[in-house]
C-alpha cells in the first residue's frame, strides 16, 4: 500500500529510489536484454535492421544497446562518488567488474580460438608478434586480429565490441575527475558539462563538416559520454525529475519522432536516458527476477562464438545463427559470472583495503575511515553495492 502511493502522481526519480532502499530492480534485466540485443545485431540483422532503417541511418539497434549501457552505469556509479568521493574504492570496484572476465576471454580467444580457427601452422601462429599484440584487449586497448584468422580471405575482427570498453573506462576516468573537481557536489556544474558535450554531440551529428575534421575516437566518446552524463545528471537531480509513466512514455514518443524526421541526435540525450532510468526503477521490468548478472559475460564472448559459428561450420548470418550463438553465449556468460566475475567481485573490500594502507596519498580516505567504507562495500543493500557489483559495460 505504501508503494503504491509513492509511485503516485508527484513522485521523483528519489522518491522511488528511497521506496526501493536505493536499489534498481530493473537494470540487471535492461542490460541483459540490451547485451542479447547487440548479439542480435551481430548475428542476424547488421546493419539492415528496422531502427537503422528507421532513422535513415543515423543508428542501428546494437548501438542503441550499447547507448543503454552508458545511460545505465552513469545513472548507477553517481552515487558512491557523489556519496564519499573515495576515487580508490571506485577504481578498485571498476576495476574488478570489468578486468578478470576481460583477461579470461582475451586469453582465450588467443590461445584456445585462435588455434582453432587460423590458417597458418601452430608453429607460425605462435611465433607471430601479432598473437601477442591482442594482448593489449586485456587493458582495454585494441587489437583486432588474430595471425590467420581469415574469412574469405579476409582477416576478420575476433572481438570487434571490446571498442566501447577503452570508452566506458574513460567515462569513468572523467566521472573521477569531476569528483575531485567538486561536480557531483555542486550539480549545477554537472548540469553544465552535460549541456556542453551534448551541443557538441548535436553539432557534430548535424554538420558532416564538423564531423569529418574530428578524429574518430574523439567521436566515439562523445556520442557514448553524452548519454552517460545524462544518466549522472539524472541520479544528481533525482529529487526534481518526476517518476512518470506517462513522462516516459512522451520521451519514447519524442524519440521516435526525432528520428524519423532525422534529428536522432537532437532527440536521443534527452530521452532515453529518462526512459532506461524509469524501466530500470520500474516493476516491469523486474518480473523476472535474476541471480545472476549474465550481461557482462554476453558482451564479451559473444562475437568470438559468432566468429567461430561462423568459421568452423560456414553458417550465415540470419536467425538460426543468432538462436544458436546466444544459446552458446549465454552457457558461457554463466559460467564466467559463476567461476570469474562473481569471485573477483567478492574481493572488493579486501583489495580496497589494501591498495589504500599502501598509496594512502592517492584515495580520498585513509586509515579507519577507509577500513569503514571498505565494510560498506560488503553490503547489497545500498545503492552504491548494487551498482559496483553488477554494472557490466
Amino acid at each position: 500500500m505504501h508503494e503504491k502511493s509513492m509511485i503516485s502522481t508527484g513522485t521523483t526519480i528519489g522518491d522511488r529510489l528511497s521506496v526501493l532502499s536505493a536499489r534498481g530492480p530493473g537494470f540487471d534485466q535492461i542490460r541483459l536484454v540490451a547485451a542479447l540485443t547487440v548479439v542480435g545485431h551481430h548475428a542476424w540483422w547488421g546493419v539492415n535492421d528496422i531502427l537503422y532503417r528507421f532513422s535513415g541511418g543515423f543508428i542501428q539497434l546494437g548501438l542503441f544497446a550499447v547507448i543503454i549501457f552508458f545511460c545505465v552505469s552513469g545513472f548507477l556509479l553517481a552515487p558512491g562518488l557523489a556519496r564519499s568521493g573515495d576515487l580508490v574504492r571506485f577504481g578498485v570496484n571498476r576495476a574488478l567488474r570489468i578486468l578478470p572476465a576481460l583477461f579470461v576471454v582475451v586469453i582465450a580467444s588467443m590461445f584456445v580460438l585462435g588455434p582453432a580457427l587460423t590458417t597458418y601452422s601452430l608453429a607460425d601462429y605462435f611465433g607471430s608478434a601479432e598473437l601477442y599484440l591482442y594482448l593489449k584487449n586485456a587493458v582495454t586497448l585494441m587489437s583486432h586480429y588474430l595471425p590467420g584468422v581469415v574469412r574469405h580471405g579476409y582477416e576478420v575482427q575476433v572481438n570487434g565490441p571490446l571498442w566501447t570498453l577503452n570508452i566506458e573506462v574513460w567515462a569513468y576516468a572523467v566521472l573521477a575527475v569531476m569528483s575531485v573537481a567538486g561536480f557531483l557536489r555542486r550539480r549545477v556544474l554537472t548540469i553544465i558539462s552535460f549541456a556542453l558535450v551534448y551541443l557538441v554531440y548535436v553539432g557534430l551529428a548535424l554538420s558532416p563538416s564538423l564531423h569529418a575534421a574530428c578524429p574518430q575516437r574523439l567521436l566515439d566518446f562523445i556520442g557514448l559520454f553524452v548519454y552517460f552524463i545524462a544518466g549522472t545528471s539524472l541520479y544528481l537531480y533525482r529529487e526534481s525529475i518526476p517518476f512518470s509513466g506517462i513522462g516516459a512514455g512522451v520521451a519514447v514518443g519524442v524519440a521516435l519522432i526525432g528520428l524519423a524526421g532525422g534529428i536522432g541526435a537532437v532527440a536521443l540525450p534527452l530521452c532515453i536516458p529518462y526512459v532506461v532510468v524509469y524501466l530500470g526503477l520500474s516493476e516491469a521490468a523486474s518480473r523476472v527476477p535474476l541471480k545472476h548478472d549474465l550481461s557482462y559475460g554476453v558482451y564479451l564472448i559473444h562475437s568470438p562464438v559468432i566468429l567461430a559459428f561462423l568459421t568452423l561450420f560456414d553458417l550465415t548470418t540470419g536467425w538460426p545463427l543468432a538462436l544458436l550463438a546466444g544459446s552458446v553465449t549465454l552457457v558461457l556468460a554463466y559460467a564466467s559470472w559463476r567461476y570469474v566475475e562473481a569471485p573477483a567481485l567478492k574481493q572488493k573490500a579486501w583489495v580496497s583495503r589494501w591498495v589504500s594502507s599502501h598509496f594512502a596519498r592517492l584515495g580520498s580516505r585513509g586509515g579507519v575511515e577507509s577500513q569503514a567504507v571498505a565494510r560498506c562495500d560488503e553490503s547489497s543493500n545500498n545503492l552504491t553495492g548494487t551498482i559496483e557489483a553488477g554494472a557490466a559495460e
